[in-house]
């Protein structure tokens, strides 16, 4: 055996042990009467030849001797490995004796690894052994984490079958699925703090480099199937660059760059040797005893406690291929199930419809609900499967004021609209997702769309709240930003329409007007003569390219009236599909 197997360097301590070693084996060979050759090219001593002769052998510090089976066991080991050096078969019979000095003992008695799969074994079956670690966590997730083993064991039926498939596909040994359990206990949403999401805890870098889409829109990372391939695919490249499991695991949990220094460092491509040191961190070095328990454990659930599970149905769905964004509240309509199902079923949408700009999105439907659902689409227009609304950005908006305005997200505005950053101007417009509005099953505002474009579309108000309110008591419990939310007005607006300055104390019983307040304008003697006798009212819905001029001109009314009639201050902008009252 070469001194670098047996952990023998340069230093100093170390070539003190090694001259501790030689000054038994010489004295134990002069008792002997072994006689000892000269050390060969290659630093091996070599016995003389005629060293274990039968005349030779004795003890030269006892009057008797002693008998040549007392020497017998160096013979015979000799004998078994003619290549093995004398110093080599010694430290073996010294390390079978207790006597050997190792640099890194065990750390406990029970701390030996019994192979039961090598990994020369079965291809679809990963080592399993048992030790002081591996057996520390499963007491600890039978005791401690049982609550968590417990769920997480009911959860993993729902994906267990389809990710062994997907593993098997690629060669990849089917018990790594529970990988899943340790990273995420089985469930979707799983967000840690290092910013890993999903069932694999995929971090974003990672899961863009194998093919998961990651925006506002989506994050496949909570897709069960999609991170499975992805999981599939890494874990086979991982394994492609270490020829071990146990590395290749590890290097999922730390990174391949981590477990490759560790490797150079250490000299050692041994996982269970690396933990005896402490580059790797705990986390790391917990991983693989911590996956082999939990494999255990899954396999024998009973043995070791856990019973009475209630193991939730296997993840079936069927695919309907979505045209355009559709709301969740439409795509359960059509289906016949419950938003919550939709997007159970969907666990990669971050919002409440389904991307845009994605020509046939797959989505899932509960088994058996895809013929329906595909039918219901077919002759659905656009304008009912989401709404858009345009904002034209005034001074003192912001993003976030934006979204919280028309309950909708930041990150959507910005992708929809193309923003890089969070800057936007003045005067500009945006795009806004808005979810449909209506009552019953699905019910839409016919004014949203015009000629295929989005449009503005009317503030639906809340239950109870009447749309033509001009005034508002104040009650227990209100402010302004409630109360503004409310009627789709602005802060800002009500303390300037309410002369409250930048104050924001309401109290009680007080009166808020909610339209500004407008100078009555005198119409000329020609005018009122011109609209003396209209009496008759009528509601006009401004279309694309509309203004009061044109309004005006059309119905043949002064644009002074139009103002007055619709509250309507200064420089107000229109948009399309708002409605104008015109007495004629």
């Amino acid at each position: 055996m070469k001194f670098e197997e047996n952990n023998f360097g340069p230093t100093f301590r170390q070539f003190c042990r090694l001259c501790f070693c030689l000054l038994l084996f010489l004295i134990s060979v002069s008792c002997s009467g072994v006689k000892v050759g000269s050390v060969d090219g290659d630093g091996y001593l070599r016995l003389a030849a005629s060293s274990l002769t039968s005349a030779e052998v004795g003890c030269n510090c006892s009057d008797e001797g002693l008998v040549i089976e007392e020497n017998a066991w160096l013979a015979e080991a000799l004998d078994e490995s003619e290549d093995d050096s004398t110093l080599t078969v010694f430290l073996d019979y010294l390390e079978e004796m207790g006597l050997a000095v190792a640099e890194n003992p065990p750390e406990t008695a029970d701390d030996v690894e019994i192979e039961v799969q090598a990994r020369t074994g079965a291809r679809y079956h990963f080592p399993i052994v048992m030790n002081a670690k591996v057996q520390h966590f499963i007491s600890y997730y039978s005791s401690v984490q049982s609550r968590f083993m417990h769920h997480s064991l009911a959860r993993s039926q729902r994906y267990l079958g389809m990710m062994r498939k997907i593993l098997r596909e690629h060669d990849i040994p089917e018990e790594l699925a529970y990988m899943v359990l340790i990273e995420s206990g089985f469930t979707t949403h799983a967000y840690s703090r290092a910013q890993a999401s999903g069932p694999w805890q995929f971090m974003g870098a990672t899961g863009r480099r194998y093919g998961l889409k990651i925006n506002a829109w989506v994050d496949e990372r909570r897709d069960p199937v999609k991170a499975t391939y992805a999981a599939a695919a890494y874990l086979c490249d991982l394994y492609a660059m270490f020829d071990s499991w146990y590395l290749a695991a590890a290097a999922y949990n730390a990174g391949e760059g981590k477990i490759q220094r560790a490797m150079r460092r250490h000299k050692t491509d041994d996982f269970w040797q690396m933990t005896r040191f402490s580059y790797l961190k705990r986390e790391t070095k917990e991983y693989i005893p911590r996956l082999i328990a939990a494999i255990m454990i899954a396999k024998e659930p009973e043995k070791y406690g856990f019973t009475d599970i209630e193991y939730q149905e296997a993840f079936t769905y069927d695919l309907v291929s979505v045209e355009d964004a559709t709301d969740l509240k439409v795509l359960a309509w059509a289906a016949g199930v419950s938003v919550a199902e939709i997007s159970e079923l969907n666990p990669e949408l971050t919002y409440w419809c389904t991307p845009p700009k994605v020509e046939n999105y797959e989505l899932r439907v509960p088994d058996g609900c895809a013929q329906r659902c595909r039918q219901a689409l077919d002759g659905l227009p656009p304008e009912k499967r989401i709404t858009f609304r345009r904002h034209r950005i005034r001074q003192g908006d912001s993003l976030s004021t934006i979204a919280r305005r028309y309950n909708t997200g930041i990150g959507q505005i910005k992708e929809l609209n193309g923003l890089c950053g969070n800057r936007i101007r003045a005067g500009h417009d945006l795009l806004i997702p808005v979810r449909v509005a209506g009552s019953g099953p699905v019910v839409f505002d016919d004014r949203i769309y015009k000629s295929g474009s989005p449009v503005a579309i009317t503030y639906t108000p809340a239950a109870g709240v009447s749309g033509n309110a001009t005034r508002y008591r104040v009650r227990q419990g209100d402010s302004l930003w409630k109360i503004a939310r409310r009627y789709n007005l602005r802060v800002a607006e009500l303390q300037a329409w309410n002369n409250l300055g930048r104050s924001t104390s309401l109290k009680p019983g007080q009166t808020l007007r909610l339209v500004p307040v407008l100078p009555q304008k005198k119409a000329s003697p020609e005018v009122q003569g011109k609209n003396a006798g209209k009496t008759q009212k009528e509601v006009v819905v401004l279309r694309k390219g509309d203004s009061l001029w044109l309004i005006s001109r059309r119905y043949k009314v002064d644009v002074t009236d139009l103002e007055r009639w619709n509250n309507l201050p200064a420089e107000t902008v229109l948009q399309p599909g708002q409605r104008l009252v015109v007495y004629r």
